[in-house]
């Protein structure tokens, strides 16, 4: 008589290719509510203000350069513009950082607010750099340099994320504030300074109070000789990268602190800066050498809920795997229309839990999920097997099986490892059961004695 379980094997791979399909639309349903929640989380930081990169303050010069032109019979004195960066010698900044959650329907983005305070101390060169000492009037004479303006600019990437009005003291005077910088690669604002004082206080110091706002990224650009950056957040998953890491950092439950330093001779900033600002090269170079930090989700439900997906396979395997043991061991005739109603709830785990994670977060839907799934198969598998103790051993094993995929999903670095050990778990427990059971046997098609000496020979 033909045995039936001599097919079961690859009925359960022909189910297992029909279930795959509902988990790849689920995966893709779950790229594609990741998308949409990037877009909203764009259209909130269109609607307020992007991630910020602050620059300065800069103090720039505008000059004449008068020299001589040769024509034809004649020779003229025409002055050339020309336009200087000076930065500062040191420059020390202090910021504290909130952030929030803004919400657009069920999606949400962080922003941050900082209040941040600059210290910077100047010290101008010899004659503002020139051959010649300048002037503000001096006369139309081929060598002389004329001062036109001075001012301090201050850049910002989204001028949105301003907060009130920055106040900015140059040696205890207060100086008035003004938008744009007068460069063409540098969003910000600008402060004037009086060009009698700048030609005989060649030393000064300055300092700024701005409060700004952004989304997610914030950097500072290190463009003193000796900058530092002391930040302190109360978001606790924040993410250093760029070239220049923090010399000393301390993330805790309740958010982080961190302090950068770098000097001129660990950065090109000055040279990049030059070409960024006056001929817009090299700005890509440029940023690169900031002071960055991200604040991060460190697993969102997105990536939890995809992460999920990939075990999906794992969990059918494991339960198909259990039912066909049932079915040898316990000489149950179990219907593959019943093998594929299992490995459906199986799948809809996973649809209940990121329309569920939408609402409720990744922890609760998953704990509702999983919990609707294991009492629906609980119950299903209680009849099917004809035994309750099979029943609630089979639902006490998925509960383990959901309880070990979600501690693995919880995990950032040990992810990996962990879901190897448990795949590795899983294959050895199988195994371990399986070791004394005679296939064959269970099979009914147990060779002879005979068969056993031609194998053995």
């Amino acid at each position: 008589m033909f045995n039936f379980l001599k097919l079961k094997p690859i009925t359960i791979a022909v189910l297992l290719f029909v279930l795959s399909l509902p988990i790849q639309m689920i995966s893709s349903l779950i790229e594609e509510r990741q998308q949409l929640s990037t877009l909203v989380h764009h259209e909130i930081a269109n609607s307020g203000s992007r991630d910020q990169w602050v620059v300065g303050p800069i103090l720039v010069l505008e000059t004449e350069h008068y020299q001589q032109e040769n024509l034809v019979n004649q020779q003229l004195v025409k002055p050339y513009s020309q336009v200087q960066l000076i930065l500062p010698n040191q420059m020390q900044i202090n910021s504290d950082l909130n952030s929030e959650i803004r919400s657009r329907g069920i999606y949400q983005t962080r922003l941050y607010h900082t209040k941040n305070n600059w210290t910077l101390h100047y010290e101008l060169p010899a004659k503002l750099g020139f051959d010649r000492e300048p002037q503000v009037s001096p006369t139309a004479e081929v060598g002389n340099v004329r001062l036109k303006s001075a001012r301090l600019v201050m850049g910002l990437s989204d001028m949105r994320g301003l907060i009130g009005m920055p106040k900015l003291m140059l040696d205890q005077q207060q100086l008035k504030i003004i938008p744009g910088t007068g460069l063409d690669a540098l969003n910000g604002v600008q402060a004037a300074l009086d060009l009698d004082m700048l030609l005989i206080k060649p030393n000064f110091d300055l300092t700024l109070q701005m409060d700004i706002t952004g989304t997610e990224h914030l950097s500072m650009l290190p463009i003193a000789d000796q900058s530092s950056w002391t930040l302190s957040a109360d978001w606790p998953h924040p993410s250093f990268v760029g070239r220049f890491l923090p010399i000393k950092h301390d993330v805790r439950s309740d958010g982080f602190s961190a302090t950068w330093q770098s000097s001129q001779f660990a950065n090109d900033v000055k040279t990049n800066l030059n070409k960024c600002l006056l001929s817009n090269t090299r700005c890509v170079e440029l940023k690169e050498q900031s002071f960055f930090v991200n604040l991060v989700e460190p697993v969102d439900h997105y990536q939890q809920s995809y992460r999920s997906v990939k075990y999906a396979l794992l969990v059918l395997v494991v339960s198909f795997s259990v039912f066909y043991l049932f079915e040898l061991l316990a000489k149950l005739a179990i219907h593959p229309m019943q093998y594929l109603f299992v490995g459906l709830a199986l799948a809809m785990f996973y649809l209940l839990l990121i329309s569920l994670s939408e609402v409720l977060g990744f922890a609760l839907a998953y704990a509702v999920a999983a919990a609707a799934c294991i009492l629906l198969c609980g119950f299903y598998t209680i009849a099917v097997l004809q035994s309750r103790q099979k029943g609630l051993s089979f639902t006490a094993g998925l509960s383990a099986l959901y309880g070990l995929l979600f501690m693995i999903l919880r995990a950032e670095d040990m992810a990996l490892l962990a879901g190897s050990l448990l795949l590795f778990v899983v294959l050895s427990g199988v195994m371990l059961s399986t070791r004394h059971l005679n296939w064959y046997q269970l099979q009914g098609n147990a060779p002879s004695v005979n068969d056993e000496k031609d194998m053995a020979e």
